[in-house]
């Protein structure tokens, strides 16, 4: 912005206050207007956001594609659930209840290998191996013991 501030100084001096306002206005428009940049989301890519979120790709998926920063993705999530227009994320906390539960519903069903019980809930088998210790139950060799 120096650049701008000394250019201005000059024009200013040239053709006055107003004039140079128009200069730098002119000046600072292509930076700012249209174009997408990193704080600014342009409607097409809003929109991909909205399709991506709604088919359930992932925030790293999404972030490659779009070549928006993981934060930015939440940013504007949360700015689009507040909107009503996506649905509200599910809290991590909520994530792992479900997958609790499933864990439990899983062992009572017969299933005990936790390589295929964890591809089944969607988590690792250190999260499979910590929902058991949590609920009682213990795994030798890959097995969850009944």
């Amino acid at each position: 912005m120096t650049n701008y501030a000394t250019d201005f100084c000059v024009e200013e001096r040239k053709r006055g206050f107003d004039e140079a306002c128009k200069w730098m206005q002119k000046k600072l428009k292509p930076e700012t207007a249209g174009g997408e940049s990193d704080r600014f989301w342009s409607e097409i890519k809003t929109q991909a956001l909205i399709t991506m979120l709604s088919d359930g790709y992932g925030i790293d998926e999404i972030s490659a594609k779009l070549g928006k920063t993981k934060l930015q993705i939440y940013a504007k999530r949360r700015s689009l659930a507040s909107n009503g227009v996506v649905s509200k994320p599910v809290p991590p906390s909520e994530i792992k209840k479900q997958r609790k539960g499933k864990f439990i519903e899983l062992v009572e069903q017969g299933e005990n290998n936790v390589k295929l019980i964890a591809d089944k809930i969607g988590c690792s088998t250190t999260a499979v191996y910590e929902y058991a210790k949590e609920t009682g139950y213990e795994i030798k060799s890959g097995r969850v013991i009944i």
